[in-house]
């Protein structure tokens, strides 16, 4: 079965205000998320511990859920969430990483002789009005205009967004509306998400290795002098030569890029170097064995060396560049991620009968055991603080619970994956699917019980790979060009 660990390996690659609770205050420590809460005019926030009105700041355990309620004052009127709440009703939350939620509240009518003329934002933009009183970058504003005065209003796009239609009181695309008050009035203006290109493809990027780190995304290009490993800053700009080597299997920190190479001598190797530029190092070396996936964590590099017909494959683990091999004589493919206390690998017998996740406590104190079996064989995997994920050979992608009791398919139908990589962030999984048919193909996603699925960034054709997901946006290959999608 050597041809299929060699062929997994292959798919692999393609509050500070009166009220602020007694709990309020900055960056929490391991294990913990900030909840940013703010109020503006009449009225309070329950539901995350004290009231809070003005400005909070809470720290939770990393996942814990909120309900978060608007309670107006007596005369006043909620009129919308924004950040991470929308609309008009409470407020589930999962706490996976620093969020911030704002409450409006206005008083429940206007002066005598005025009209009100409420803004709604759906999506990421602004709504600004001449005569002037709105200006309104979040979900829901107001203001009161005095009968018979005519408001023209303007929507302006956010960095990654593009105005897409009004709705309500305006109607159609442009960007620009008027109403006449004769009554309240209410607005509607629509933006949708618009991919931003990173790197154009100008014949020299390669669809193949992508790294992100904490400000950069790190990838591919094919010069006329060979491959090399460059990186673009996340906000865009130009790009910069990181080392002229490159490989695949790529991740990086905020210190260095670890990429996987082949070597002359039919083996394959590990290099690292600085990702402010600097010398290329080889760090591990194998003969006749493929590398798999490479995980960092805690500054600590996990990689994977695949089994073959001949030799058992192991998981290791590099710290200050000293190799230790944390699960021997494993039957090992590519997959592999970390979590607080475990390495999880993917595994396949070499009969082929046998495959599933396996895990191994991360420091190398004490044995592999398997967590789950699979159907087919597992050839990605990735974790979060609730959840084990993995990626089949067919391209679907399961949702495992931590103790192996259960799992279920998160992204749906099989039939139109060919691409093995996904990401998880926050809960939600992000995949690429392509297949010969017209589509739709590209970026895709759905919560951890694969409710919310949607696509984010589709097309007809079938060059897409990646991607790597942060706390803001999705990062992705497209036509050979490096692409970010705020998420």
């Amino acid at each position: 079965m050597r041809a299929l660990a060699l062929l997994a390996l292959a798919l692999a690659l393609s509050c500070s205000g009166s009220n602020a609770p007694a709990n309020s205050g900055g960056s929490g420590g391991p294990g913990q998320v900030a909840l940013h809460l703010t109020t503006t005019g009449d009225g309070l926030v329950r539901g995350a511990g004290s009231d809070c009105r003005g400005t909070c700041t809470l720290q939770f355990a990393t996942g814990s859920q909120v309900l978060l309620q608007a309670v107006p004052d007596a005369g006043a009127t909620f009129m919308g969430w924004s950040g991470a709440c929308s609309g008009l009703a409470p407020c589930q939350l999962t706490l996976a990483g620093e969020t911030s939620v704002s409450a409006s509240f206005a008083r429940s009518s206007p002066p005598p002789g005025s009209h009100r003329l409420t803004a709604a934002i759906a999506g990421s933009g602004r709504v600004i009005s001449s005569p002037t009183g709105i200006d309104c970058p979040t979900s829901v504003c107001f203001a009161d205009f005095p009968d018979g005065a005519t408001v023209s209003l303007t929507a302006l796009d956010a960095p990654g967004s593009s105005f897409s239609g009004w709705s309500d009181a305006c109607t159609g695309g442009s960007a620009s509306c008027s109403v006449t008050l004769r009554s309240d009035a209410r607005v509607t203006a629509t933006f949708r998400v618009v991919p931003q290109v990173l790197v154009p493809n100008d014949g020299s990027t390669s669809m193949n290795a992508l790294a992100i780190n904490s400000t950069d995304v790190f990838f591919v290009r094919i010069l006329a002098e060979g491959a090399s490993t460059w990186a673009v800053s996340k906000s865009g700009g130009s790009p910069r030569l990181v080392t002229k080597a490159a490989g695949v299997q790529m991740v990086a920190d905020d210190g260095f890029v670890y990429f996987v190479s082949g070597q002359t001598n039919g083996g394959q190797a590990i290099f690292s170097a600085p990702v402010a530029g600097g010398d290329t190092s080889r760090i591990f070396e194998v003969v006749g064995q493929p590398i798999g996936n490479l995980a960092l964590d805690a500054g600590a590099l996990y990689f994977a060396v695949l089994q073959t017909l001949d030799k058992p494959g192991s998981i290791h683990r590099m710290q200050d560049r000293v190799d230790q091999v944390i699960a021997d004589a494993q039957p090992a493919n590519s997959g592999l991620a970390i979590d607080s206390t475990f390495a999880y690998f993917s595994f396949t017998s070499l009969n082929g009968n046998d495959h599933g996740i396996k895990r191994v406590d991360k420091t190398g104190q004490g044995t592999a055991s398997t967590l789950l079996a699979t159907n087919l064989v597992p050839i990605t995997v990735r974790v979060d603080s609730q959840h084990v994920y993995y990626r089949d050979q067919n391209g679907v992608v399961f949702a495992a619970a931590k103790d192996g009791s259960e799992s279920h398919v998160v992204s749906g139908n099989s039939g139109r994956a060919f691409l093995i990589d996904f990401d998880v962030n926050a809960f939600v999984v992000y995949w690429l699917w392509t297949d010969p048919t017209p589509g739709p193909h590209g970026l895709f996603r759905a919560n951890a019980d694969g409710t919310g699925f949607a696509g984010l960034d589709t097309a007809s054709d079938n060059n897409w790979a990646g991607p790597r997901v942060d706390d803001t946006a999705a990062y992705y290959w497209h036509d050979s060009s490096l692409m970010k999608r705020l998420k």
